[in-house]
């Protein structure tokens, strides 16, 4: 008899300030089944932006109670994640999962005050590859929420459009609303024929 829990799927997505991705901004994580979520904002801000980052991304973020400081910000992921049961991260870009092995590391936090964040819990994590149908289907789901559309590059939004391109694209829920998953189907049914 077999005791491997099935792992518990997390999307992620990050948001970053600076060209190389070095300077976390904000962080999303997502359930499959989307009850369990978090979403955390650096405080204080990267103090030097990139254009693009000062004009679309903070004008998105959400600051008050989800603006944290590193050591509540690396307590509040670390608390959450011990919270899964067989956590398995997936995402769509190397970055992301880079900026949560930091985030989860403490940041640059001093070792007594990574110390004080709590364990840090094991989650396995996985790089999702956005190529081909998976990138299609991401970009069907946009068009078809233009209120997600408007607030892209809000991780938690990306975070949640990842989740449902990957149920859509594993067969977890009806692609109906994707152009992409409905040519694979009408392309799969005319070879069959």
């Amino acid at each position: 008899m077999s005791t491997t829990m099935e792992p518990t799927y997390l999307f992620l997505d990050t948001e970053w300030a600076d060209v190389i991705g070095s300077e976390l901004v904000s962080l999303a994580l997502v359930s499959a089944d989307g009850q369990h979520r978090f979403y955390a904002e650096r405080d204080p801000l990267p103090a030097k932006p990139t254009d693009f980052v000062s004009g679309v991304i903070y004008p998105l973020l959400e600051r008050g109670s989800v603006a944290l400081s590193d050591v509540a910000f690396t307590t509040a992921l670390r608390t959450f994640l011990r919270g899964i049961a067989n956590p398995f991260v997936l995402f769509d870009y190397a970055n992301d999962g880079a900026l949560l092995t930091y985030a989860l590391a403490a940041f640059e936090l001093t070792d007594v005050e990574a110390q004080s964040c709590g364990p840090i819990p094991p989650p396995v994590m996985t790089h999702m590859l956005r190529e081909g149908l998976m990138t299609m289907v991401l970009e069907d789901w946009f068009e078809v929420n233009p209120a997600a559309q408007a607030r892209r590059h809000h991780a938690a939004v990306d975070a949640e459009a990842l989740r449902q391109a990957w149920l859509a694209v594993t067969g977890r829920i009806d692609a109906s609303w994707s152009r992409t998953m409905m040519r694979a189907a009408h392309s799969d049914a005319h070879t069959a024929r």
